[in-house]
C-alpha cells in the first residue's frame, strides 16, 4: 500500500479509518510514520509533512477552505496574508473543540466540500467572503488576480452577496477589474480612483502594447515590478514604449513594486501634478 498517494486522494489529510482498511494497510501506516513519511496528528488523523495548514484545519473540523485562505491554493496575491486559515462552517452547526486556531466564517447556505481532493468552498460564495471580511484593498487585490485567471465571474460573485456586508462588499466588488495584471497595479489604481479621477486598467495601445493604466485618457502610470522589468532587454523594451507612448500624444509615469507597496498614494501627487490640478 501506498500510504503517501492514499492521503493526496484527499488532500494530504484523512483519517486512518480512510486509509487503512486492512491489517497490511495499518501496518503500511505504522511504517510511514515512524519513517517521518507521514504525520499523526492524533484522534485517528494522518496528514502528509508538506499538508497545508488550512486543509488540515478544514478536514479536521469537516469545513471548506474560505476566504483569503484560498489564495495558497491557487496562488493569489495577498497584501496580508491570514495569521490563521479562514475556513467555512454551516452557520448553525456545533464546533467541535480541536486545538487549532482559525478563523471560522459561518455559511447559511452551506455545500459540503468534496470528500476528496482539497477541501473548498464554492468559489462564488469564497470570493463573495473576501469581499466581506478583508478591507477594500487587500480584498479588491484577491479578486481582481480571480477574475483575471477566470476562476469565476462577477456575476457569480455578485449573486453570492447576499445578507450583512453586502453592500460594502458589492461597492467593492464594482472596483474589481480582470484587467489589473499585479497587486500593484490595483493598489495604484485605487488609490488613483480614491482620488476622483478617471483610471483605465490594461489598455491596449497600437504599436506600445498593454500598458497598466491610463488616467484621464492622457497620463500611463506603469507600475514596474521587478520580475517583469529587471533584464537589459525588458530595460530597452521599457524605453521603446515610453518614447513611442510621447509620439502618441500620453505622459509617462514609471513607480516601482516598493513605492506603491510602502504606500500606494503617492503615485496620486505625480499624476495630479501633471493634470495641472496640485
Amino acid at each position: 500500500m501506498d500510504v503517501e498517494n492514499s492521503l493526496r486522494t484527499y488532500g494530504g489529510v484523512g483519517t486512518r479509518r480512510q486509509i487503512a482498511r486492512t491489517r497490511a494497510d495499518r501496518r503500511a501506516v505504522t511504517a510511514a510514520v515512524a519513517a517521518g513519511d507521514v504525520r499523526d496528528l492524533g484522534a485517528g488523523w494522518l496528514a502528509l509533512p508538506e499538508a497545508e495548514e488550512a486543509v488540515v484545519v478544514a478536514r479536521r473540523m469537516g469545513g471548506a477552505i474560505t476566504c483569503v485562505s484560498l489564495a495558497d491554493v491557487f496562488g493569489l496575491p495577498l497584501l496580508v496574508p491570514p495569521d490563521r486559515p479562514h475556513i467555512a462552517l454551516p452557520q448553525r452547526r456545533g464546533r467541535r473543540q480541536v486545538d487549532m486556531a482559525m478563523r471560522v466564517h459561518g455559511e447559511s447556505r452551506w455545500v459540503a466540500p468534496s470528500p476528496v481532493g482539497i477541501p473548498l468552498a464554492p468559489l462564488a460564495e469564497a470570493f463573495a467572503r473576501v469581499l466581506r471580511c478583508r478591507p477594500a484593498e487587500e480584498a479588491a487585490v484577491v479578486v481582481d488576480a480571480a477574475l483575471r485567471r477566470r476562476l469565476v465571474s462577477p456575476e457569480q460573485i455578485r449573486g453570492a452577496l447576499l445578507g450583512p456586508g453586502s453592500p460594502a462588499a458589492l461597492a467593492t466588488l464594482e472596483r474589481c477589474s480582470p484587467r489589473s495584471r499585479s497587486a500593484i497595479e490595483t493598489c495604484a489604481r485605487l488609490a488613483l480612483e480614491d482620488a476622483g479621477l478617471e483610471v483605465a486598467a490594461g489598455v491596449e495601445i497600437d504599436g506600445v502594447g498593454e500598458v497598466d493604466l491610463v488616467v484621464e485618457g492622457r497620463i500611463v502610470v506603469e507600475c514596474d515590478g521587478f520580475a517583469y522589468h529587471s533584464g537589459r532587454h525588458e530595460y530597452r523594451e521599457d524605453r521603446r514604449r515610453d518614447r513611442l507612448l510621447v509620439q502618441l500624444g500620453y505622459l509617462v509615469l514609471r513607480f516601482t513594486w516598493e513605492e506603491i507597496t510602502d504606500d500606494p498614494r503617492a503615485v496620486v501627487a505625480p499624476v495630479l501634478n501633471l493634470l495641472g490640478r496640485s
